[in-house]
């Protein structure tokens, strides 16, 4: 019989063949409830948020998938759960914070759709995670390539610091309330890629000084 463990473990060989990826920052993902959000650029992408725990997530999809037999059985194993494109799914919301009050992970793509574009690094983020984490009072953590997986070429995947909303626990939320703090995962999505890259090549500028400064000695 499949189990979660076992296709995460079979799929996730496959990937680091045709897609190879180095996660960074796994450690930061403590045990317990949390929304993992990432930028979205193959299928292949669920696999980068499943392996930052040993812990089970279960996955925000998209109901098309549950029209193949097949994806819908393995959907069903991992106890996926399938939303509508526009969003407005009353039930998968229920499950997901029912999930996160148990203590469980649920990730997402909360740009909605794969990026297919060449030059724009975040499409428009759809919303909803901002919701369930208020909700269930539970952390953030944003999962980020650093560019979009390639065939045989090893990618960076970055795990960023988690994103606290407690100033807005126990409070009357509106619709400018979830609109800021939607934004402040954006924002912490970008740096987070950002972030990496800028302390890489503030290492790379340092190790050619000392390059420079051991030859004139």
């Amino acid at each position: 019989m499949l189990t979660y463990g076992f296709l995460k473990k079979v799929v996730n060989g496959f990937v680091q063949i045709v897609y190879p990826y180095k996660l960074i920052g796994k450690e930061k993902v403590k045990d317990g409830a949390c929304v993992l959000v990432g930028n979205h650029y193959r299928i292949w992408d669920i696999v980068h948020m499943a392996c930052t725990t040993k812990e089970k997530v279960h996955f925000i999809t998209k109901k098309e998938l549950y029209k193949s037999k097949f994806l819908a059985h393995l959907c069903d194993i991992v106890e996926a759960i399938p939303v509508s494109r526009d969003g407005q799914d009353a039930k998968a919301i229920m499950t997901a914070l029912r999930y996160l009050k148990k203590g469980e992970k649920i990730s997402m793509f909360p740009e909605g759709t794969r990026n297919k574009t060449k030059d724009v690094e975040l499409l428009p983020l759809k919303g909803g995670a901002a919701l369930f984490a208020i909700k269930a009072k539970v952390p953030v953590y944003p999962v980020m390539c650093l560019r979009k997986t390639r065939l045989f070429i090893r990618t960076k995947i970055v795990v960023g610091d988690p994103i606290d909303f407690s100033d807005f626990y126990d409070i009357k939320m509106t619709a400018e309330d979830y609109e800021k703090a939607e934004e402040r995962i954006r924002e912490r999505m970008l740096a987070t890629k950002h972030d990496y890259l800028a302390k890489i090549e503030a290492e790379k500028q340092a190790k050619k000084k000392r390059g420079k400064e051991r030859n004139q000695k």
